[in-house]
């Protein structure tokens, strides 16, 4: 089939991430091609993978003057991207998150494909008034409404066309050698920046556990998405690091696209966030086989099973968070344990053949 997958990111997002993970995966059977925003920097990502795209204004509804205009440019990009629907004869049309309601107008004005819409943050994070009218749309016009998680799907009305479909651990393993042993503990946060998150939680709790080892230390890795209200964010995290003299032991470095390499280079991965659909770090770090520390978020519960594959502490508690650090670095063997258990874990529950055989089953039906 020829299929077109809508996606609003301007970064490289988990979002963009999961659904060039399913490009790559089904393209021997499937065309695949994208729509994004002409200022979109994943348009890299798609020239390097060989996957043709067009590019379309594409907005989101926001709480500013701009949601006036919303209607008429809602309007405006459903007739683009209809042009581009019969320029590739697109079979099915995927909107990789449900806020994006193009989808729902394309099937109004006459759409006959597959419209197949993904849920993947989790719904009570967003406004109410947003999160019922994306819901009614998505339900009311998809083929399929996919939530990527327990957690999401938990959220939604009960409705004969949503399911729950994991994203598949699509991953390659390609750095074999083994970590150099080193007298340091070395804790990641590998998030772009952005608030809810948990980087600010995550440095209150190691200023607090640095003073009970200081072979501690805390890397974060990020981008900015381009957004100065991300770029204050991590502003904020700088200063306090300056303000406590800590800025041998933390560092900030910049999106790297090596995933692998930044999660096998650290002993401990950190995930602190207000609230997560999956988590595709978490998922990321324990198929790669690294302990992690995540919050009781949502989507980290159903990636990491708690003093078995890692660990979970609550929404903001600073101090469990400060515990569950100084229990890891200070226990090289749990760490061990942990990562290994993970491994196999996550090969198991999130293995590609389940997505593979569940997808293809949608597009047949």
């Amino acid at each position: 089939m020829n299929i077109l997958i809508i996606d609003n990111s301007l970064a490289f997002t988990g979002a963009f991430k999961c659904a060039l993970s399913e490009a790559m995966l089904l393209s021997d059977k499937h065309k695949f091609t994208f729509v994004v925003h002409p200022n979109s920097r994943v348009k890299e990502n798609l020239e390097a993978n060989n996957i043709p795209y067009h590019t379309v204004k594409l907005q989101e509804i926001r709480k500013s003057p701009s949601i006036l205009f919303y209607p008429f440019v809602l309007l405006l990009n459903t007739y683009k991207v209809s042009r581009i629907i019969k320029q590739e004869n697109i079979d099915v049309v995927q909107m990789n998150d449900f806020y994006n309601l193009i989808g729902a107008f394309l099937k109004i004005f006459g759409y006959k494909g597959k419209l197949i819409t993904y849920v993947r943050f989790v719904p009570s994070a967003m406004p109410a008034p947003f999160r019922k009218l994306w819901t009614y749309f998505a339900q009311q016009y998809s083929h399929r409404v996919i939530a990527v998680s327990d957690t999401v799907l938990k959220e939604l009305p009960i409705n004969k066309n949503t399911i729950r479909l994991y994203d598949p651990a699509n991953l390659q393993e390609l750095i074999t050698t083994e970590k150099k042993a080193s007298d340091t503990i070395q804790l990641l946060y590998l998030s772009n920046y952005i608030r809810g998150k948990g980087q600010d939680y995550a440095l209150e709790a190691f200023i607090k556990a640095y003073q009970h080892n200081k072979q501690l230390r805390l890397k974060y890795t990020g981008g900015d998405m381009g957004l100065e209200k991300n770029r204050e964010f991590k502003q904020t995290l700088i200063d306090k690091v300056k303000e406590h003299g800590l800025e041998k032991v933390v560092t900030f470095a910049d999106f790297n696209s090596n995933v692998e390499a930044e999660i096998k280079a650290a002993d401990v991965l950190l995930n602190f966030s207000n609230s997560e659909s999956l988590s595709m770090t978490c998922l990321e770090a324990a198929y790669y086989g690294t302990s992690v520390i995540a919050t009781k978020c949502g989507g980290p519960e159903e990636v990491i099973v708690d003093k078995e594959t890692g660990l979970l502490v609550p929404v903001a508690d600073i101090d469990a968070m400060m515990n569950a650090i100084l229990t890891l670095a200070n226990n090289a063997a749990i760490r061990k344990q942990y990562a290994e258990a993970g491994r196999t874990y996550v090969r198991n529950k999130l293995g590609k053949e389940h997505f593979i055989k569940e997808f293809e089953a949608i597009l047949a039906s």
